[in-house]
């Protein structure tokens, strides 16, 4: 009976696309820009409702933009503070029939075709989101966000080059934009193009030092080139910024592993399941080090709670196929390697003919 050695250890690649930037934030239209309007009552519930906004009073802002449009209905810019509100309190239509009344009333509006896409990228509607950022940019060609929201469309619909493309033109129009830097960078190494994923994560920190998953997203890369030394440097950084930062501990842990610190990985699995009890890839994770340890039942258990917390995770069916594999539990190993095949992973094939067969 052939022996597995092979273990598959799942990293998590925590993308600032999916963790810090589902938003892009759209300031507020605050009486600086406001035209004096001849009822003075309504140009007073509308400063009210800017400063209920700021406060993030969001139903009470609602209710002053509202009575400022009872009192005057052509007030545009109440129009998009309330859709801004409406969407800030989760009211999608709401927002998104403010935001049309205030195109309606202001066709150069861009500040609103902006929110307006932002809004129906929140329902997933990624079409009517692309037409009105092609139209805040057709307003206002110096409108970073507009080029940054789209490549971030790009990025989820899996085009990394289109993502690309968006995000290098949101940087040339603000050089220094560090969310774009990074994830421009994401992409970047989302199509294996390492060096200059780690250009561009460089670059987003020399824009903004604060930025813990950058740092992560850095070590990522490094660890992607088998440079474990730097990998591990950078999540150190994420988690002195971060210090609980479950996803830095867990793809440090991964990064100690390939640098055979198997103690060191112990010690940052435990902490990110310290820090997120329901964390699947750290338990998956975990099982790598205990089978390095060679002890199966141990790894076999984190594998049970990988699969409990995700019925679907195909790594650790293979992973606990092999540890029980070790344990001599053929059938249990057949029944995983099986699974395992199903879900996608090709090599599962190769054991399940060699011990199941």
């Amino acid at each position: 009976m052939r022996r597995s050695v092979f273990f598959v250890v799942t990293l998590l690649l925590n993308s600032q696309l999916f963790a810090q930037t589902d938003t892009v934030r759209l300031a507020v239209t605050d009486t600086v820009r406001l035209v004096i309007q001849p009822n003075q009552e309504a140009e007073k519930a509308y400063n009210n409702g800017n400063s209920l906004l700021q406060s993030k009073k969001y139903n009470e802002a609602i209710a002053a933009f509202t009575k400022a449009l009872t009192l005057k209905p052509t007030l545009e810019k109440a129009y998009y503070n309330r859709g801004l509100a409406y969407a800030e309190a989760g009211k999608t239509a709401e927002a998104l029939a403010d935001l049309s009344k205030s195109i309606e009333l202001n066709a150069g509006a861009d500040y609103s075709y902006m929110l307006r896409a932002q809004t129906y990228r929140n329902t997933n509607d990624t079409a009517n989101a692309m037409a009105d950022l092609r139209k805040t940019i057709e307003i206002n060609p110096k409108q970073a966000e507009a080029y940054y929201l789209q490549g971030l469309i790009a990025f989820q619909g899996r085009d990394y080059i289109a993502a690309i493309d968006h995000f290098s033109k949101a940087i040339e129009v603000k050089p220094d934009y560090a969310y774009a830097l990074n994830d421009r960078g994401s992409a970047k190494m989302e199509i294996d193009s390492l060096n200059d994923a780690i250009d561009d994560y460089k670059k987003a920190l020399a824009a903004d030092q604060s930025l813990a998953f950058t740092y992560n997203n850095l070590g990522t890369a490094y660890r992607k080139k088998k440079e474990y030394k730097n990998a591990i440097s950078s999540y150190d950084k994420a988690i002195g910024l971060k210090p609980d930062y479950y996803v830095a501990y867990n793809n440090r842990g991964a990064a100690k592993v390939e640098d055979q610190d198997v103690d060191g990985a112990m010690a940052d699995f435990n902490k990110a399941i310290e820090l997120k009890k329901d964390y699947a890839f750290a338990y998956n994770n975990r099982s790598s080090v205990q089978y390095k340890k060679r002890d199966f039942q141990a790894a076999v258990e984190d594998c049970n709670t990988a699969i409990r917390l995700n019925a679907e995770y195909a790594e650790a069916y293979l992973n606990r196929g092999i540890s029980k594999e070790m344990l001599s539990d053929y059938k249990g190993a057949c029944e995983d390697y099986t699974k395992a095949a199903e879900l996608g992973i090709k090599i599962a094939k190769q054991y399940k003919s060699v011990v199941c067969e």
